[in-house]
């Protein structure tokens, strides 16, 4: 299996109040590959928010290297996709809209009806397909997050097939 992901002595430093570095990142080595999931566990403040911000490409790193598909990671990109702690959805959408939101900037030369499949087939990915029209109030914390999580899904080029494998 191929690494998809490596991240080789990456660090983050941010400027101290008094004037010094303060190191929240060091010597951070990781490795995935292609279709393997990996979860970040530690105590709070202890970077996870900071490595996953840098490989958004949200972050610049201080130090170190980090390739996606033996790309350099330089910036964000389509091809990474962000869910944060709090659900980002827009209210007076549905959730159907919402992933939409993402699926339209990043697929514009899609035409519109494809643009629609691939977001609900998303959506009915993280088990929300009968809830398409429903905005984020009726749904709970856990099921906005799961539309976040569709969203960034389809935002991915690579993620255009709708057939499973």
């Amino acid at each position: 299996m191929s690494k998809y992901l490596k991240l080789v002595k990456v660090g983050k430093e941010f400027p101290a109040p008094n004037g010094g570095r303060s190191i929240v990142v060091r010597d951070f080595d990781l490795t995935i590959d292609r279709g393997e999931f990996v979860t970040l566990i530690g105590h709070s403040g202890c970077g996870k928010s900071t490595v996953l911000s840098m490989l958004a490409g949200l972050t610049p790193s201080s130090d170190g290297w980090m390739f996606l598909d033996n790309q350099p990671i330089v910036g964000p990109g389509p091809d990474r996709g962000v869910v944060f702690q709090a659900p980002c959805l827009l209210p007076w959408m549905t959730a159907l809209e919402n992933v939409l939101l993402g699926v339209d900037e990043a697929h514009r030369r899609l035409p519109r009806r494809e643009r629609r499949a691939l977001a609900a087939h998303y959506l009915e990915l993280v088990g929300l397909g009968d809830a398409l029209d429903k905005r984020p109030a009726e749904f709970s914390g856990g099921m906005r997050q799961r539309v976040g999580i569709a969203r960034a899904f389809a935002l991915d080029p690579k993620m255009l097939l709708l057939d499973e494998p």
